[in-house]
């Protein structure tokens, strides 16, 4: 078992959170969904720092990384949604977005051959900032911060989403 790692195992962890994290959401639990949701942010740090200090990095981590991130936040968004937490655009852009990167990805594999995507600044913030949203709503701030995040996040998810069109769009026209 090469590929069951520590931080692969933590990664595996964040993705089986994931249905208990919706289910206590639901619920209308008040810590629990926190406190998994915080696991979950942890372990996703963790388990991508000790694969690059224990030299763990796998293919297998490489594909299961990005999943468990967006099962997490697309779940989250949906649910917030469901519940009226938050406008039903919000989610709708989330997934949008998902889908014009992974169809960049899946035609630029399909033409150039590379299946390599290294994430960029503007990739990572938006990640950063759609968990920051997701916590501001489990532990309720104040609707005008959250507000202001969100906002803040569509631009970002904006700019994240130009930024990866943009940059495959020249590695095709290089091939």
């Amino acid at each position: 078992m090469k590929n069951l790692t520590l931080p692969n195992t933590l990664t595996v962890l964040r993705i089986i959170a994931v249905p208990v994290f919706v289910i206590s959401v639901l619920a209308e639990n008040k810590w629990l969904p926190v406190f998994i949701f915080a696991f979950c942010i942890l372990t996703d740090f963790f388990d991508g720092m000790l694969a690059r200090v224990m030299k763990k990095r796998t293919q297998l981590g490489a594909l299961l990384d990005p999943i468990a991130d967006k099962f997490l936040l697309i779940s989250s968004f949906i649910v917030f949604a469901a519940l009226k937490k938050i406008p039903l655009w919000i989610p709708i852009v989330v997934i949008t977005k998902d889908i014009i990167v992974f169809l960049g990805w899946w035609l630029r594999f399909h033409i150039t051959g590379n299946s390599v995507v290294s994430p960029t600044f503007f990739g990572k913030a938006t990640t950063v900032l759609e968990m920051v949203v997701i916590f501001s709503i489990l532990i309720n701030i104040f609707p005008r911060t959250i507000n202001t995040i969100i906002y803040l996040m569509l631009f970002v998810i904006i700019i994240s989403t130009l930024n990866y069109t943009f940059s495959g769009i020249k590695e095709i026209e290089k091939k």
